[in-house]
């Protein structure tokens, strides 16, 4: 999980990226950035973020999200969950966001890299 850890932590200090966390599908946090409040205010969040995608995913016939994102009202700020598997776990990167900022090529490389270490570390043990 070492290796996990430091992935979050690069995210986190990404140009545009605030606090970032990363949990399993019920919200329970796993790794996290520096910030170790802001993380667990996130982390609390993500379980409701989810159920509520999920109900909507249902409505529209679309499944599950994998990306659900949330600005605020100036869009100055923003909540970014991409939902993700590795293995067999259901794992959710979730992060604070200035939404000028382009997060697709980072977020992506990075949910690469904790695929890689949780196969590495034998299921995030």
């Amino acid at each position: 999980m070492k290796a996990i850890q430091q992935i979050v932590l690069d995210l986190s200090r990404e140009e545009g990226f605030g606090t970032v966390v990363l949990t399993d599908a019920t919200g329970l946090p796993l790794a996290i950035s520096e910030n170790r409040e802001e993380a667990e205010t996130l982390a609390a969040v993500v379980a409701d973020i989810l159920r509520s995608s999920s109900g909507i995913g249902r409505r529209l016939g679309w499944g599950d999200m994998s990306e659900i994102m949330l600005l605020s009202k100036d869009a100055q700020r923003g909540v970014l969950c991409r939902r993700f598997q590795t293995g067999q776990q259901d794992l959710v990167l979730a992060l604070f966001i200035q939404p000028q900022y382009v997060y697709w090529k980072a977020t992506t490389q990075a949910i690469n890299k904790i695929k890689k270490a949780w196969h590495f570390s034998g299921g995030g043990k």
